[in-house]
């Protein structure tokens, strides 16, 4: 039983369904109870009725008896039997001596042992007997006179008529108890479901913030308790909307994949990283320093907001972290903060879209007179450390370590519109076998010993031989800047 209750409690019939079966089974067991109480009631009380009017009859027709008895004038017995016998209920009459012989009688007859009768042992005070026709109950008193026991009458009853009103009015108590219980069913569903509205408010508001839908939240007059969890899952709507206001604002500021990284892990806040194998990118204005002092400031955010708002957008397609805008350079990250084995197939495929994207933004500039710029990109790849670095008051995540450093000085060895990337990440899995690439040899760059042996990436070659166009769709749905 445990066990049944336990699986009804836990199923995912809705709670208005459960409140109603077990109103009905409550009233159901009540009403039951009720109509058993009645029931029995009224058979006892039907009993004792019937055990009345015999007990009346006979000794009604005992003490007629005892003069004629004493006075041995069977004629007077015979019309006195005779006329207490017209009763429709009454089927048979008999008076007898005290040697147990039959003076009168009229109609059925009980089998009883008179004599037994008249030597006062214990017996019971009423007879139950039948035959194949008959179904009656027998009554008993003695003929006394002056306190002498002159004789016995006996008073039998046809039980049918009794039985049959019995069962009648029982049958109408089973009625009566069935219609209320059914009724009682029927009102049960709409009486659960004006219960459960208050719990129908509180899932509808869990389901709102669960839909991240705080708007749908209806406000309630209630003072009760439900209108004080209605309040707690307002303030709750609340909070999810600034919240929700600070995370939007928070990732225009950084990466979502960052701002993700950062708000998701429990210690999200505390200084310190880990060492990433990825690929840094540096792409770099050419003759920005010249063009700004031609141009007003407004001029340059303009420009440099147009290209770099499509090359975020190419950052994203090809799997990459927008780390930082450092003024006219961008700093893009893969395989971080989420790992990528393909780091470095992504981080040249998106340097290949940035530039064909930035000819795309020059051709339509030049169509309506506006100054044009180039881009070089440097790519380089291996081991660096990834996580929050500053101070507790203000802190980034960020990458840092020789990758990005030598990272930077690639990218300021190249040519306008060139891609370079150095000998790591020509090693990066599958690299090579969509690339054709020309190497520069030694280079010495700045703040290093050793050199550096970068590769000129053949961009022509790159997009035959890669699948360009599908990461293009992805940055320019209908194939044309907006």
């Amino acid at each position: 039983m445990a066990k049944l209750t336990k699986r009804f409690n836990n199923s995912s019939l809705p709670i208005a369904l459960k409140w109603s079966f077990m109103i009905a089974c409550f009233i159901t067991l009540v009403m039951g109870l009720l109509g058993w109480f009645l029931i029995s009631q009224q058979k006892e009380f039907h009993q004792q009725q019937n055990q009345v009017l015999g007990r009346t009859l006979v000794d009604q027709l005992a003490r007629a008896a005892s003069e004629p008895m004493l006075a041995q004038d069977k004629l007077a017995l015979s019309v006195l039997v005779q006329q207490e016998g017209k009763d429709q209920l009454i089927i048979g009459m008999q008076v007898f001596d005290k040697g147990g012989l039959l003076l009168a009688t009229t109609g059925a007859s009980a089998i009883w042992d008179i004599r037994s009768l008249m030597e006062g042992k214990a017996l019971p005070a009423q007879l139950i007997w039948q035959t194949p026709n008959i179904r009656a109950i027998t009554f008993y008193s003695l003929i006394k006179y002056q306190g002498m026991t002159t004789g016995v009458a006996l008073v039998s009853f046809d039980r049918k008529p009794l039985e049959e009103q019995q069962a009648h009015v029982t049958n109408v108590l089973l009625s009566i108890t069935f219609g209320l219980v059914f009724f009682s069913i029927l009102l049960a569903f709409p009486l659960a479901y004006r219960l459960y509205a208050p719990v129908r408010e509180l899932v509808n508001a869990g389901n709102a913030l669960k839909r991240d839908d705080p708007k749908a939240l209806v406000r309630t007059e209630r003072k009760d308790e439900i209108g004080r969890v209605l309040d707690t899952f307002h303030l709750l709507a609340d909070g999810m909307e600034e919240k929700r206001k600070v995370e939007s604002a928070f990732s225009q500021f950084l990466s979502p994949s960052i701002a993700k990284q950062v708000l998701q892990q429990p210690h999200g806040t505390q200084l310190g990283g880990k060492t990433i194998d990825g690929s840094v990118l540096f792409c770099d204005v050419v003759g920005f320093t010249e063009m700004s002092e031609t141009l007003l400031p407004v001029e340059v955010g303009q420009l440099l907001n147009q290209y770099f708002s499509y090359f975020s957008v190419a950052t994203h397609s090809c799997h990459g972290t927008v780390d930082k805008f450092i003024g006219d350079c961008m700093m893009i990250l893969f395989g971080v903060p989420e790992q990528d084995d393909q780091h470095g197939i992504h981080a040249v495929t998106c340097a290949v879209l940035i530039q064909q994207l930035a000819a795309r933004i020059n051709f339509q500039r030049q169509l309506k007179g506006l100054p044009i710029v180039q881009f070089r990109i440097g790519i380089n790849s291996g081991e660096m450390l990834a996580g929050n670095l500053g101070s507790a008051e203000r802190m980034q995540y960020t990458v840092v370590g020789d990758v990005v450093n030598l990272t930077s000085r690639i990218c300021s060895l190249c040519e306008p519109g060139q891609i370079l990337v150095t000998s790591e990440t020509m090693e990066q899995q599958g690299l090579k076998a969509i690339t054709e690439h020309k190497p520069l040899g030694a280079v010495q760059v700045k703040g290093r010993k050793r050199p550096v042996y970068p590769y000129v990436i053949d961009m022509e070659h790159f997009i035959r031989k890669s699948d360009i166009d599908s990461f293009m769709a992805q940055v320019l749905p209908d194939g044309e800047l907006l």
